[in-house]
């Protein structure tokens, strides 16, 4: 597939597997072809059974190769999994020749050295963010203010973000039985980002929440650089398991009326109604009380955001984000989402979906919010702004291999953030009534999970 035509990227989730086509058009991006397939195989956002996610890949792949009449043979993969290791790190490189300028190759491969880093047995560092640089004269700088400058030792500070091996394993296995090669790989929230946030949230200051069908994902992006990510592993199917267990009803019927009645606040459920639940043969599976309903979905979705404002609190840049919180994703479908999500984060919240950041003639199924991080992938690849302009095969650079010393010294990580409030439960804010679920409780083991982020920062 040539580099300069066509990029494909592939986003394995745990509701729908996603292939999306893009090429440069006209200054921007296009994205010529778009399809999903229901996912089999997957459980929030890690491989489960690689055979059937590769059987779904290789369908979606000829589906695309039809449309663009061309061969795909390398794709971008967006990361997720249920959990997320956060390092705090400090490379400073001496160079060998102070008077040379510095050059991006360079940097690229400072940055690539992270990947190398050891983060723990059964890990493997999934993303490098560098947060900011530093030369015999200037501190504090960006990689564009870096480049073209001179001195004897660069300092990086970087963000890793690493996770279990296996899940990187696994997704090499998908792609071989499908015969494809891997281009790049993307943290999904940071594609996501990508793909919905406007230019001047990514300047000014904004958290991205992306709530899909297994997890929750976050992305505090500030001065155009991302700062930190998180991964909540509760999403909309929790929503579903609540409505299942205390409703009495069959999963597929709690699916269907969550996205066809479901409400977030109590204060705007319709009350003395219920709803039928009729068999194909006429014979009723259930009834659903229309208020029971909707304070199910607010107090799984109020501790959903509650974890959210924790992992926002978490990143240190709680006080830094005036541009607020967007929320995309397939559950940001549900009724009166902003006014629960902005009474919970006390923040100003929209909703997004890909517009601005894809070209207007693109297929219409890209500009939706379930193709949000598969679009995003496409531009990271095409255009990157988030991530660092690296692909899977290192590139050959002799300047960079003159100019920068084989050795390296780590300096001192930055310290962590102070530990924020424990998160507490939220039930019922709207109605004023508790809205109790039996189902398990969000918290049990959040607490420890976004502790156990901050004791490997």
């Amino acid at each position: 597939m040539p580099i300069n035509k066509y990029s494909a990227a592939l986003d394995i989730g745990s509701s729908k597997v996603a292939l999306a086509v893009g090429t440069r058009a006209g200054g921007g991006i296009r994205i010529v072809s778009y399809h999903d397939a229901p996912a089999a195989g997957v459980e929030c956002g890690e491989i489960d059974n690689d055979y059937k996610v590769a059987e779904t890949v290789r369908a979606l792949v000829g589906q695309a190769e039809a449309e663009i009449g061309e061969k795909i043979t390398e794709v971008t993969v967006g990361l997720s999994g249920r959990v997320l290791h956060r390092t705090e790190r400090t490379e400073t490189v001496k160079r060998r020749s102070a008077g040379a300028h510095i050059t991006e190759p360079e940097v690229l491969q400072i940055i690539r050295s992270q990947y190398k880093i050891g983060v723990g047995e059964g890990e493997a560092v999934f993303e490098v963010l560098p947060q900011r640089y530093s030369t015999d004269e200037r501190f504090g700088i960006s990689q564009d203010e870096l480049v073209g400058m001179t001195g004897a030792e660069i300092e990086a500070e970087f963000l890793l973000f690493s996770g279990r091996k296996s899940i990187l394993d696994r997704r090499d296995k998908v792609l071989a039985q499908c015969e494809l090669t891997l281009r790049k790989a993307v943290l999904a929230p940071i594609a996501s980002a990508r793909a919905v946030l406007t230019a001047r949230e990514m300047e000014s200051g904004v958290a991205l929440v992306d709530i899909g069908k297994g997890t929750t994902e976050v992305a505090v992006v500030r001065d155009n650089i991302v700062r930190h990510v998180a991964v909540i592993p509760f999403g909309g199917e929790a929503v579903t398991s609540d409505i299942k267990t205390d409703a009495g009803i069959t999963r597929q019927w709690a699916e269907n009326v969550k996205i066809q009645q479901g409400r977030c606040c109590e204060e705007y459920a319709i009350e003395n109604r219920k709803l039928v639940l009729c068999g194909e043969d006429d014979s009723v599976d259930g009834e659903v009380d229309l208020v029971l309903l909707t304070r199910i979905i607010e107090a799984r979705m109020s501790e959903i955001f509650d974890a959210v404002a924790y992992a926002i609190e978490l990143s240190g840049y709680a006080n830094r984000i005036p541009a607020g919180v967007v929320i995309t994703g397939g559950t940001s479908h549900l009724d009166n989402i902003l006014q629960l999500a902005g009474s919970l984060l006390e923040r100003k919240v929209r909703l997004a979906a890909p517009q601005s950041a894809i070209a207007g003639d693109s297929v219409e199924e890209a500009f939706d919010v379930y193709a949000s991080t598969a679009v995003g992938l496409v531009l990271e690849t095409l255009d990157p702004k988030l991530t660092a302009a690296l692909e899977n095969e290192p590139a050959s650079d002799a300047q960079a291999a003159a100019a920068a010393a084989p050795e390296s010294e780590a300096g001192p990580a930055e310290p962590a953030p102070q530990p924020p409030r424990t998160p507490t439960r939220r039930r019922g804010i709207f109605g004023g009534k508790k809205a109790e679920s039996d189902g398990p409780g969000l918290f049990d083991g959040i607490e420890r999970m976004f502790k156990d982020q901050k004791d490997d920062a």
